[in-house]
C-alpha cells in the first residue's frame, strides 16, 4: 500500500473554500485535470453516491462518496470504477480532502491524501500528485482572484 499526500495553503477563509469542495460534483470547477463530472445515484451530498469523472488524459473514473463532514470540513471518496485498459492500474484507492482554518481566518490549510495499491508506484504517485496539485492551483486562482476583487472594492478602487 502506498500513500500520496499533498498540502497547501489557500488564501481564503476555510468556510468559503469548503462550500466548493464539499460539492462532490464540482471538481471540474476547481481542478483543471478534471474535464467533467456527472453524479450517479445522487444527490451529490449523499454518502454512497457516485460521480463519473472525465480526466484530461482521456480516462474516465468512477468515485463513490464515502464520507462528508461539514463540522470537520472533510470529504472522502473511493475509486469504484476504472477505465478498461488503464495505463495506471490501481486497487483499493481511498482519498480524503480536509480543510482547516488558519489562525488569522483569511486562509485555510488543505490536505489531500490517498492510499492505494499499484504495481506502478512511481507513475501512479506522479499522476496523483499532479492531479492534487492541479486542484490546489485551481483553488488558489479561483479564490485569489475573488479576494483581490473584494479587497479592491473595500479599498474604494
Amino acid at each position: 500500500m502506498i500513500e500520496v499526500y499533498r498540502s497547501s495553503v489557500i488564501a481564503a477563509p476555510a468556510q468559503l473554500v469548503w462550500a466548493l469542495i464539499r460539492d462532490f460534483n464540482a471538481m471540474p470547477d476547481w481542478n483543471a485535470a478534471i474535464l467533467s463530472s456527472a453524479i450517479e445515484d445522487g444527490p451529490a451530498d449523499r454518502i454512497g453516491c457516485r460521480r463519473r469523472l472525465a480526466f484530461d488524459d482521456g480516462s474516465v473514473w468512477v468515485h463513490e462518496l464515502t464520507q462528508l463532514s461539514d463540522a470537520e470540513m472533510t470529504i472522502g471518496y473511493a475509486i469504484v470504477g476504472t477505465p478498461p485498459g488503464t495505463k495506471l492500474p490501481m486497487r483499493d484507492y481511498r482519498a480524503v480532502i480536509r480543510l482547516e482554518p488558519v489562525i488569522d481566518g483569511d486562509q485555510c490549510f488543505i490536505v489531500w491524501r490517498a492510499t492505494l495499491e499499484t504495481d506502478q508506484e512511481a507513475a501512479v504517485r506522479s499522476r496523483a500528485q499532479a492531479v492534487f496539485q492541479a486542484g490546489f492551483d485551481g483553488l488558489k486562482r479561483r479564490f485569489g482572484a475573488s479576494r483581490l476583487l473584494k479587497k479592491s472594492a473595500t479599498d474604494g478602487r
